[in-house]
């Protein structure tokens, strides 16, 4: 049973909600709300072969919309999202995690004219002390930050407090890259009706997608970010904004998991100069209900998981937009960015 609480219940437990005192005074949190119909059942399971023998066979999750029934006669835009940390781990529930599940529903497939989603899987060990091996941020070689010029770090990766480990994987590829690039390329050409191309990844997710997109610049149309955890280069921010591809962040200021201000608030001006880059930066996301998104998990990953409220299609239950800037959501985005050709 779902149960609601204020600002005033949250303040009370600093440690299930440490963006408590951030909250607006009317603002609330539903904690126990139900998950709604399951779609995986949707989706076809299928595994690539890599020949890789660093990361194996990725398995991976298809939703085709000709074969639930629509024409085959059209092109349709091609989706591949990828999950956070951990999420390979619940199987089939990746996608989910990767805000894309609901995207298979009748009414989301009606509503963007049909789209094909595909969801790959990391090959995620988990390790006896409870952390997680092989995610997508996997680095083909650690070591220090590469790729930035004098500078251009925060100071924060320098601090005592800095994650030594997440600031080795700055910059660096992951040994994924290579193999969803060929993966990547391999389902395009299986589907007949492949139309335009986008991207989206959350969290680490969200490094498997900085890392392609900057590999291969031309191969996707767009891309949408949630929670990335990944902080490009200035070098690598120009050479998407060369190439065109449209980028849509998405990443809460309370971010309990990724630092804003480190992977989205120290190059924010840098973005903001970008031609093809949308924002949405809420100061706390909230989900389609009205309430503060909250995710307790072992721990509070609300403001983290904005991939739930982007699986809402970011949009309120009254129709209004979370982000302003795209009235239609994430559905309308696409749709508009497909025009009459999918």
């Amino acid at each position: 049973m779902s149960r609601k609480l204020t600002k005033a219940d949250c303040l009370k437990d600093p440690v299930n909600y440490p963006w408590a005192e951030h909250m607006a005074e009317d603002d609330f949190v539903i904690e126990g709300r139900e998950n709604g119909e399951s779609r995986l059942d949707l989706f076809d399971d299928r595994v690539f072969v890599t020949g890789d023998e660093k990361t194996g066979d990725i398995r991976y999750y298809v939703y085709d919309p000709v074969a639930h029934g629509m024409p085959a006669d059209r092109k349709y835009p091609v989706i591949f999202a990828f999950h956070g940390t951990g999420g390979s781990l619940v199987g089939k529930t990746a996608i989910g995690w990767a805000g894309v599940e609901r995207y298979a529903s009748p009414g989301y497939q009606k509503k963007v004219g049909g789209a094909y989603i595909v969801v790959p899987l990391a090959n995620e060990v988990k390790m006896p002390e409870g952390y997680c091996v092989m995610d997508w941020m996997t680095p083909v070689e650690q070591g220090k930050p590469a790729g930035y010029e004098e500078g251009e770090l925060p100071e924060v990766l320098f601090s005592k407090e800095a994650d030594e480990y997440v600031g080795s994987l700055l910059g660096r590829d992951s040994v994924y890259t290579a193999g969803l690039l060929r993966l990547i390329r391999t389902v395009l050409d299986e589907l007949p009706c492949a139309g335009k191309r986008f991207i989206f990844g959350a969290s680490a997710g969200g490094y498997a997608l900085w890392r392609i997109i900057i590999d291969e610049p031309g191969l996707f149309d767009a891309a949408l970010i949630m929670a990335g955890a990944y902080l490009p280069s200035r070098k690598e921010l120009k050479l998407l904004d060369e190439a065109g591809i449209r980028i849509w962040i998405c990443h809460a200021r309370y971010d309990e998991c990724v630092p804003y201000g480190t992977c989205v608030g120290h190059i924010l001006p840098l973005l903001q100069g970008m031609k093809n880059v949308s924002l949405y930066l809420p100061e706390l996301s909230h989900r389609a209900d009205g309430s503060v998104a909250s995710n307790i998990n072992g721990m509070q990953m609300g403001q983290h998981c904005i991939s739930d409220c982007v699986h809402e299609d970011l949009m309120y239950a009254d129709g209004s937009p979370m982000d302003p800037a795209h009235p239609q959501g994430v559905l309308g985005w696409i749709r508009d960015l497909c025009g009459a050709e999918g």
